[in-house]
């Protein structure tokens, strides 16, 4: 079940693939991280096979854990894997999961570039939150995407200065 989401944003880029670029970028990913309260960012698989790039990170949040929650996270800091999954020129895919519950709450999502102008680039960002546990799965799954919601256009920002920068128009 889970609960969906969908996000669509047109970026001025010069093309899909400048856009893609952006995902695997160690300062992209370094500017996105502090504005969404993460650190130490590090590398656990990257892969590329027939075509597909692989990559897993994982990644802390800074953000205090409520004291219900201690007993359940290791070393007191909540972590996560991010993986992300390159299977064509425009479509990526992605996974988020808390380590706490044991995988029970994740994110799993895509993300789906098209050209749609002259330097504008179309991202669908769409998926599905799960949160596995009765009586409060709901809720964990709608204060996701609240966060989600409160959160996205302060990374689209992020992207589009990213792309400003590294792909200048003039």
């Amino acid at each position: 079940m889970g609960t969906q989401f969908k996000f669509e944003h047109t970026y001025r880029a010069p093309s899909v693939a400048a856009l893609l670029k952006a995902y695997w970028d160690a300062d992209h990913n370094a500017s996105q991280d502090k504005l969404s309260q993460l650190t130490d960012r590090v590398v656990v698989e990257d892969a590329t096979t027939e075509g597909v790039r692989k990559t897993v990170w994982k990644v802390a949040s800074t953000r205090p854990i409520p004291l219900i929650a201690k007993p359940f996270v290791e070393h007191g800091r909540l972590t996560f894997l991010e993986t992300m999954i390159r299977r064509s020129d425009s479509l990526i895919e992605s996974s988020v999961v808390p380590q706490i519950l044991k995988g029970r709450v994740h994110i799993d999502a895509s993300y789906q570039l098209a050209q749609v102008g002259d330097h504008q680039v179309t991202r669908t960002y769409a998926g599905t939150i799960t949160a596995g546990m009765p009586l409060i799965g709901g809720k964990i799954e709608r204060g996701i995407l609240e966060a989600f919601d409160k959160e996205m256009p302060v990374m689209t920002k992020c992207t589009q200065d990213w792309l400003d920068r590294t792909f200048p128009t003039g």
